[in-house]
């Protein structure tokens, strides 16, 4: 880890506060326990135009199986429903997702390969589908309308070849045949985003690997994003737009309603740098610098609400501190506030969660690395919005760690940790908040 001045240290806080944080306005729920009966594991979460919550979680009982509970607006969660069959890993890492009409889609893999259940508005998942036998690693995205994407890599060294391939779903509609998006010697997916409007695209790297008896060795990592128009069927390549470089560029695509697209990459020197293009594709602008943090970074994510306004959140990782800032920026001139601190009053945090809603509602939690853990959130009415000051959502508990969070554009948000309860059972608990 490369040590920092304390003078480019100090600089960079004088920055980072440049914004500062307000008291929220709404209240957090108490924590109430999801998972009884057995130990829950990898949840998802997700939230519809109306408030109504579905969350999701791997339940370890005798067997591994997907459950799930679903809270109506301004009522109690229910009663737990089975989702998956027997699932043959205990590492599915589910991912759900839901429209701003209710409409819910999970995705998740195991050794059979990546599966899929859909769960209409205020009704019962429906059975679940092998969609892709095989597969593994899936990214899958979906827009507030239901259209939806799922990405994966195949192959890799110390094969000769890999490929990068996509799924694609219409609102309303059902998944399509396999596409590929890019192959070669290498190629590894990384990121995918989807617009309002079904464009998406899917962030990736070619490479080079050097396989000896012990292992491979990767290398000249080249940045690209291929990009689908709706209706189109045909993924346009970028070409190489970083690199090569030593390490993957952990690029991330976001996209407006009208299609406008912003890219964000780490670049050479670990500094974050934009890239943007037009409403129907094309050439990618000239990159430009976002933050130049000077240190470690972990990237939360990047999201865009309807009208290109975007955010960036991310973990800073000095040499004896840690913190979760943010940055925003616009599709349509590639323009970047200064960063703001978050976690302010925190020195030691980690696993950061953002979401970010269609008007610009936002929501960020981190795990605060205390004596005593506690799981801290920060919530923002819209783009250009203030920021609220870290408020505490987690009861007491042991290793407890935040696993998903979710936002609507009304401001109503879901969270929901882990933590072992006095019994030393993994249990998952959820909080939601009312703006």
């Amino acid at each position: 880890m490369t040590r920092i001045s304390a003078k480019t240290r100090l600089a960079c806080m004088a920055v980072a506060f440049l914004a500062p944080a307000s008291a929220q306005t709404g209240a957090w729920t108490p924590p109430v326990t999801l998972s009884t009966g057995g130990q829950g594991w990898e949840a998802a979460a997700a939230i519809d135009g109306n408030g109504n919550a579905v969350a999701l979680w791997d339940e370890r009982t005798t067997l591994d199986r997907l459950w799930s509970r679903s809270k109506p607006s301004g009522g109690s969660w229910g009663s737990v429903t089975g989702v998956s069959p027997a699932l043959e890993t205990t590492s599915v890492f589910p991912v759900l997702r839901m429209s701003a009409a209710g409409f819910a889609t999970a995705v998740w893999s195991d050794q059979d390969g990546v599966w899929t259940a859909d769960r209409p508005p205020a009704s019962n998942w429906n059975s679940p589908m092998l969609l892709i036998p095989g597969a593994s690693s899936p990214i899958f995205v979906m827009n507030s309308q239901g259209s939806a994407a799922i990405a994966w890599t195949v192959g890799g060294p110390p094969g000769v070849t890999s490929s990068i391939m996509a799924v694609l779903r219409p609102a309303g509609g059902g998944w399509g045949a396999q596409q590929s998006v890019a192959s070669g010697v290498y190629v590894i997916a990384d990121h995918a985003g989807i617009g309002e409007n079904g464009a998406v695209i899917v962030t990736w790297d070619s490479y080079n690997a050097l396989c000896k008896k012990y292992g491979c060795s990767r290398s000249n990592f080249d940045l690209h994003a291929s990009r689908q128009n709706t209706g189109t069927g045909v993924w346009v390549d970028s070409g190489s737009l970083l690199g090569p470089d030593g390490a993957a560029h952990d690029a991330r695509a976001a996209l407006d309603s009208a299609g406008g697209a912003i890219l964000v990459a780490l670049n050479s020197s670990g500094a974050y740098a934009s890239t943007t293009q037009g409403n129907s594709g094309g050439a990618w602008s000239p990159f430009k610098a976002i933050v130049n943090p000077q240190g470690l970074t972990i990237t939360g994510d990047l999201e865009s609400d309807d009208a290109g306004q975007v955010t960036l959140v991310y973990e800073f990782i000095g040499f004896s501190t840690s913190e979760a800032l943010a940055v925003s920026g616009s599709i349509s001139n590639n323009t970047w506030s200064p960063p703001v601190v978050l976690s302010s009053g925190d020195t030691s945090i980690g696993q950061i969660y953002f979401a970010l809603a269609p008007n610009g509602a936002a929501l960020a939690v981190w795990l605060v690395n205390n004596a005593t853990p506690v799981i801290q959130a920060v919530v923002r009415p819209t783009v250009t919005g203030t920021w609220s000051s870290p408020v505490t959502i987690s009861g007491p508990g042991s290793q407890i760690g935040p696993e998903a969070a979710a936002v609507n554009s009304s401001g109503k948000a879901i969270v929901i940790y882990s933590g072992y309860n006095a019994a030393s059972v993994h249990t998952e608990y959820a909080t939601n908040y009312q703006p």
